[in-house]
């Protein structure tokens, strides 16, 4: 059974192929290592990578998620639903001990 990218929360992308932040070029941003603590946390929250260009030598994180309508209306379903459940709960909770 195929999935259909529509229902994904998140879409990842490979920066790679987009164009450079500093010089414009495209296709020539690979993969670099974190080398501090800033860039391992980016690195663990796997959100941002880490990147730099062939051609200027620019080096710095970018992202590998794409955020569309779909997915902030997925994510406010999501909250609303979480949202619901606390205060139905809560309001058991509160029928039961009074």
């Amino acid at each position: 059974m195929a999935i259909n990218s529509t229902r994904k929360v998140l879409l990842r992308l490979d920066p790679s192929y987009k164009r450079c932040p500093s010089c414009g070029d495209v296709n020539t941003l690979r993969r670099s290592r974190a080398k501090n603590f800033y860039e391992n946390v980016l690195k663990v929250t796997r959100v941002y990578k880490m990147y730099r260009c062939r051609k200027c030598n620019w080096r710095g994180p970018i992202s590998t998620l794409i955020i569309t309508k779909q997915t902030l209306r997925n994510l406010a379903i999501y909250i609303a639903m979480v949202l619901l459940t606390l205060f139905i709960v809560s309001r058991a909770i509160g029928n039961i001990t009074s």
